[in-house]
Formats: C-alpha cells, structure tokens, sequence
C-alpha cells in the first residue's frame, strides 16, 4: 500500500502537468470528451453511422445525435448521404474538423516525442507493457468499488434545484 500512497502523491502533485497543460486550453474550452472522441472516431474511420458514434462513444442514440447536432452546428463535420444507398446518413469530418483533429494529433505527438526522448528502449518496453496492463485492468472493472452493489438497474431521477 505504500508504493500506490506514492503513486497516488506523484500524480496529485504532478496532475496539471499531466492532464492540463495550457496547450490543451483550446480544446478543454472547445470540446466535450464526447465531443473529441467523436472527432477522433471519424478521423481514425473517414465515415461513420450515427449507430457506430453510439456505439464507439458508449451512449444512448439520443446523446450521440446531440453530440453530432453540436459538432455540424459547429462546423466540425457535416451529415451525407451514402454513396452505396442514399437512404443512409454518414458522418464525415469537415474540413475544420479535420484541421481541428490534426491540431489535436500534433500536440499529442509534441508530448509523446518529449516522453520518447526522456526513456531508454528498455523503459519504453517496459512503460508499453506495463500501459497496456493497466488498460487491461481498468477495462476488467468499469465500476467504482465504493459504489458496487448499489445499482440496482432502475432509473433514478436526480433532484436539481
């Protein structure tokens, strides 16, 4: 326990570095997660449906259809018609989404170079395997602990004052 009490304080005083450098400002500001990860779906596929952005992002058709209408409202992507059938609707990236997506990329790479340089191909190995491990381990168990056992499945309405 006390190695993970030192992980913990390394992260706590470090998180800002980590998690909200102010090369990030923009599209901290910009974007919901959902919002980005939507833009990276699309770059990583070229077109999607509205089903697989559900599907990719984990939600309900409703909030992907919301997240879509704020993205073309925006001017992120744009809604077409298939060229196999024209009855289906895809999502493509504009071109300001992808200038946005390629800005986004940039940066990553600018942080992943900086950590590239600072390791040997020992440590990279080592941070792979052991990145690829804690995925594993957080992908086994997307429910909080403190909170297992208490969701019984119902929908609960949430008071807001």
């Amino acid at each position: 326990m006390l190695e993970l009490n030192r992980l913990l304080d390394l992260v706590f005083a470090h998180m800002r570095k980590l998690m909200f450098p102010e090369e990030w400002i923009d599209f901290d500001l910009a974007l919901s997660k959902s919002e980005l990860f939507a833009l990276l779906a699309l770059d990583r596929h070229g077109e999607i449906m509205m089903s697989q952005i559900a599907e990719h992002l984990s939600v309900p058709m409703s909030t992907a259809s919301g997240i879509v209408d704020r993205l073309v409202k925006n001017g992120l992507i744009r809604r077409d018609r298939s060229e196999s059938d024209r009855r289906i609707v895809v999502i493509r990236l504009s071109e300001n989404g992808s200038a946005l997506v390629e800005a986004f990329k940039d940066r990553l790479t600018f942080y992943l170079e900086k950590i590239d340089r600072a390791l040997t191909e020992e440590e990279k190995t080592v941070l792979l395997t052991i990145a690829a491990k804690i995925i594993g381990a957080l992908g086994a168990s997307p429910v909080d602990p403190a909170s297992r056992g208490q969701d019984d499945g119902s929908v609960r309405k949430i008071e807001i004052e």
